[in-house]
């Protein structure tokens, strides 16, 4: 008979060297894909169990509410959203290839949190032709995890410039 494993030898081990050792690239894919994957499991969860909102703290609750407009309810018929919403992408995966340095990590998790959140919003969008949100904070709209990923990475561009873009 063979021996018998621990319950270690299942868990998986995470090499925070190769980490480290990541360019941009693997970082992008890897907060794209995560960023995507978590917007579509929250959004499922909600539609399937949230009913009522639900207070977290006295500034933050849980509240779903399905939006067929843009950013803070700009109203557009669905075709010019989805239309705005690819040349956007396209435009921004432009900037990614041609002006971004290579080397800078900072770069690939701040445009994997852009693509990641813009593709769950799109692709709910396209499907479904809506996005639901559910993240209500006072004196601002209901939002969702694509928008808070979409904001942050935003926020890492602007913060982080002089790192990610190369001097012309």
């Amino acid at each position: 008979m063979g021996k018998l494993k621990s319950a270690s030898e299942f868990i998986p081990k995470i090499d925070f060297a190769k980490i480290l050792a990541m360019q941009n690239r693997e970082f992008f894919w890897g907060v794209l894909t995560a960023t995507f994957v978590a917007d579509l499991a929250t959004k499922f969860c909600v539609q399937k169990w949230l009913v009522i909102p639900r207070k977290i703290l006295p500034f933050f609750e849980l509240e779903f509410v399905e939006n067929q407009n843009l950013a803070f309810g700009i109203a557009l018929p669905r075709i010019w959203i989805i239309l705005f919403s690819l040349v956007a992408l396209v435009l921004l995966a432009n900037i990614f290839v041609k002006n971004v340095r290579k080397q800078s990590k900072i770069s690939g998790i701040a445009f994997g949190l852009i693509f990641g959140g813009a593709l769950g919003n799109l692709g709910e969008r396209i499907i479904f032709a809506r996005v639901i949100d559910f993240i209500a904070l006072p004196v601002i709209p209901n939002f969702n995890l694509a928008d808070a990923a979409l904001t942050i990475g935003i926020i890492l561009l602007l913060a982080f410039y002089s790192k990610i873009f190369k001097k012309n």
